[in-house]
């Protein structure tokens, strides 16, 4: 697919957005295909997928094409050493600016806490992101980190 494309499954519309990252599966195929977040919507519920990203200006754009999801689910983890994960990754604290840019009501942090991929101490993410609500003045329910593996109900 291409960015901004959709596809109806079952009375669900799939819309692939871009987000900022890169993509390769081989030695030679650097990104030779598009990488991407989802943003999913029934009648009932809107769901959006960040994927892996960095922090860029495409999800205020997101928003003001597809509007704003019931749920986020946005990466907070794999994100030190900045110099080299800061374009592909986000921290915690760009993490929640992401929920603000889509104007998200709920997000839940992913992409944490399995295994050691980077720099960052496995469970320091969301202490970062819970620092990061506190800071900006924010409920501790707009952002939070389920542990991995934890079960969501997802009401609206």
């Amino acid at each position: 697919m291409q960015w901004w494309e959709a596809f109806n499954f079952s009375n669900t519309t799939f819309h692939f957005t871009p987000v900022q990252h890169w993509s390769k599966r081989g030695l030679f195929d650097r990104n030779k295909s598009l990488w991407g977040g989802w943003f999913i919507k029934s009648n009932d519920l809107a769901l959006y997928h960040a994927g892996d990203t960095g922090y860029s200006s495409d999800f205020k754009t997101t928003y003001e094409r597809l509007g704003a999801p019931d749920y986020s689910f946005i990466p907070i983890g794999a994100y030190d050493p900045r110099w080299f994960m800061k374009d592909s990754h986000v921290n915690p604290e760009e993490a929640v600016q992401i929920a603000l840019d889509l104007q998200t009501p709920y997000s839940f942090g992913m992409h944490w806490g399995t295994f050691t991929l980077t720099d960052e101490p496995v469970l320091e993410p969301p202490a970062r992101l819970k620092t990061a609500l506190q800071e900006q003045n924010l409920a501790p329910d707009f952002f939070i980190s389920p542990k991995p593996g934890q079960i969501l109900q997802l009401t609206k």
